[in-house]
């Protein structure tokens, strides 16, 4: 299970369709419905219920994307701490050289 594959599902789970949820994360519809679909056979659970009108959560997969959106948000607090703190801190370093003729 890889962060991008929680992302996906998330996206799938607010948009109510593979192929909106394809078009907004800029992928093909079939490779994210291949990545769906490793995710719940690595998981062994069925996050969505498919049909042509387009997709349901599942009971199980409600409990799945409660746990991938806490996921989600740890990391960009995370991200949010620790990568942009540093970001800027060679900003800064950068912005700091004092350049002697």
């Amino acid at each position: 299970m890889t962060l991008q594959q929680l992302r996906y599902a998330i996206a799938v789970a607010d948009n109510g369709s593979m192929n909106e949820a394809a078009k907004k994360l800029f992928i093909s519809q079939p490779s994210l419905s291949g990545m769906i679909k490793d995710l719940e056979e690595e998981l062994d659970i069925q996050i969505f219920l498919r049909s042509n009108r387009g997709i349901l959560i599942t009971p199980e997969g409600m409990e799945f994307l409660g746990y991938a959106r806490q996921v989600m948000e740890q990391y960009r607090l995370m991200e949010n701490r620790f990568i942009e703190k540093k970001l800027k801190r060679n900003s800064v370093y950068r912005h700091s050289i004092i350049r002697l003729p």
